[in-house]
């Protein structure tokens, strides 16, 4: 075009000269005019080739602009735009507009910190992405962005660095997503997680509650307000957790009145087990139903924009109602309500469970001071029986003696039981704390025995006493291996009736080993792996009654108490044999930590 325009401007400069001039050789004008047409053609025809030429780029370019608005406006599902190299958005499609409500219009030319919560505009976050990207070459980010209505979404956003072939940046292409649903069920699967990892250990209802609030704040809700109904009716607050510090002294005068059943907020929602969703609030303008009443006092004392009140409910059972309030920007819907009632009733059952876990511990309280009560009387009962059983008069009177006899057995029995029931408490409350002293086995081992032999008469069985050599001396609790070696023998001496029953002592450097060996009737190998459960009992085959089911049961837990531990090996018909061991030295530890099996 510059050719064309050079040779055009000669022309019209020797015509101008023919014209002004004519005195001027007409040959060489001519000559000037043939050159300049000849160029001018030629600028002509290069000018048509090279049309032909970039016509298909022409075509190619429009199509591929084409292509890119209607991809641009197809993708609804993303918010797609470009910006310019100071961050000015100079594209914006169909998509962008629906998540974000701006149009093309209102956002063009415009930096993007508009979307952007102020909080992070004040903190630089968009200027620091946009420099991290045109470093990186691209930037995926998660974070709060806000919609031309006010309200927050959740976005994911891919920013990715524009180049030319010499590498200098020209822009940035951005796709954004919203993605709160999907952030919201992360957030609740771990609030589960971490609500059954934090609720269950709990053993009280207080200590539930507290637990529950603080999972809920600041997670789920920026106040939190577990009620629970107490001795006369009323549902009172029972814990309290707030984000805010100068709200939470607010609050305390609205939630100490006491609110009627059929009035809007917690004691509707336990007396109805429904819940109750308030997902707009105007503190200043609440609905109708809340004017007066002490749970709109408290949505209008601390500026609640929006609440949702769960019933905690095990099956029919309303135990309580979870209050959520949001004082910012969260507004409840009813994906929030179907996910605290989930998470409620998760919560229920811990309440429920710590509710028992308190009555059976009370229960448990009650037989051991029963057994430590009933302890004293039946010692002075066993004392009487077996007096009267040595006076002479019992020498005399056979039936009388076999009756004493039979009556001197069974206090022992009960004896047994009690003192099993007492340990029982003491294991299961966690209080067991052994009294330690040097003990020598051995001696304790015919010690136990000597006051077996006359229920080993009665059974017909002998008994055999075999101690080693070996030091068998330790530091143990007295009174709790008394208990453990008489209830080994006293079981032998019931299984095995009729048959011999061994006792075998033997120690090494760091242990000490009893033995006690029957050879009754065995123990079936199912019945071995049930066998230290407690209240699993092996019936046996010659009539005698099954026990209570506690005394291997608490043999165990005493002998693991110690340290030590217990085995049994056994075959049907050729009796049982039971080892323990037992660490000579006991760790020097205050209460034992027990395990107490199901």
């Amino acid at each position: 075009m510059l050719a064309g325009l050079l040779l055009l401007a000669t022309l019209l400069s020797a015509v101008h000269g023919l014209l002004t001039h004519p005195e001027t050789s007409r040959a060489a004008l001519q000559q000037a005019l043939l050159a300049g047409c000849v160029g001018l053609a030629g600028v002509t025809a290069l000018a048509c080739v090279l049309h032909q030429a970039l016509r298909p780029l022409h075509a190619r370019n429009e199509h591929s602009e084409q292509r890119l608005s209607l991809l641009m406006e197809a993708v609804t599902d993303y918010a797609l735009c470009f910006l310019d190299r100071q961050g000015r958005v100079t594209a914006w499609n169909a998509g962008a507009e629906r998540l974000t409500g701006w149009t093309a219009m209102e956002v063009a030319g415009c930096a993007l910190e508009r979307l952007h919560p102020e909080d992070a505009v004040a903190a630089g976050v968009p200027q620091a992405h946009l420099e991290r990207a045109a470093r990186e070459g691209r930037l995926l980010s998660e974070g709060w962005q806000v919609r031309r209505d006010g309200t927050r979404f959740w976005a994911e956003t891919l920013l990715t660095a524009l180049q030319d072939s010499h590498g200098s940046l020209r822009g940035f292409a951005k796709v954004t997503r919203d993605i709160t649903e999907r952030r919201r069920m992360e957030r609740a699967q771990a609030l589960f997680a971490e609500a059954g990892r934090v609720l269950q250990p709990l053993s009280g209802a207080r200590e539930v509650g507290e637990a529950l609030t603080r999972l809920c704040v600041p997670e789920v809700a920026d106040a939190c307000i577990l009620f629970l109904p107490s001795s006369d009716g009323q549902v009172r607050p029972q814990a309290v957790a707030c984000a805010d510090a100068q709200a939470a002294t607010r609050l305390w005068e609205p939630l100490l009145r006491c609110p009627n059943a059929d009035e809007v907020g917690p004691s509707h929602v336990v007396c109805t087990g429904r819940a109750e969703l308030l997902p707009e609030l105007d503190a200043e303008h609440l609905p109708q139903a809340l004017e007066g009443t002490a749970h709109g006092e408290l949505l209008r004392v601390l500026g609640v924009t929006s609440a949702l009140t769960v019933p905690l409910a095990v099956g029919p059972r309303v135990l309580g109602a979870l209050c959520l309030l949001s004082t910012g920007c969260r507004r409840y819907g009813e994906v929030d309500r179907a996910f605290m009632e989930e998470l409620a009733s998760r919560a229920a059952l811990a309440l429920d469970n710590a509710r028992l876990l308190t009555e059976a511990q009370g229960a448990l309280e009650l037989i051991g001071v029963a057994a430590h009560d009933l302890g004293n009387p039946l010692s002075s009962l066993q004392l009487r029986l077996r007096r009267l059983r040595l006076m002479e008069i019992c020498t005399h009177e056979p039936r009388l003696r076999d009756g004493l006899v039979g009556a001197e057995s069974e206090t022992r029995r009960m004896g047994r039981l009690l003192h099993n029931l007492l340990d029982l408490s003491l294991l299961s409350a966690g209080h067991l704390t052994l009294d330690r002293e040097k003990v020598d086995l051995a001696a304790l081992v015919r010690e136990v025995t000597e006051r077996h032999v006359d229920q080993a008469l009665a059974a017909g069985c002998t008994l055999t006493v075999r101690v080693q050599e070996d030091d068998t001396t330790g530091t143990w609790d007295r009174l709790r291996l008394d208990r453990v070696v008489t209830n080994l023998l006293s079981n032998a001496l019931k299984f095995g009736h009729g048959h011999p029953v061994e006792l075998r002592v033997h120690g090494d450097d760091t242990r000490v080993r009893l033995t006690v060996k029957d050879s009754g009737l065995g123990i079936a190998p199912t019945d071995q792996q049930r066998l230290f459960h407690r209240f699993e009992r092996v019936h046996g085959h010659d009539g005698h009654p099954p026990g209570s089911g506690l005394g291997l049961y608490i043999v165990r837990q005493l002998i693991e108490a110690h340290g030590g531990a217990i085995q049994v090996h056994s075959r049907v018909g050729e009796g049982a044999e039971f080892t323990i061991e037992l660490p000579r030295t006991l760790q020097d530890r205050g209460h034992i930590p027990l395990h107490v099996s199901a």
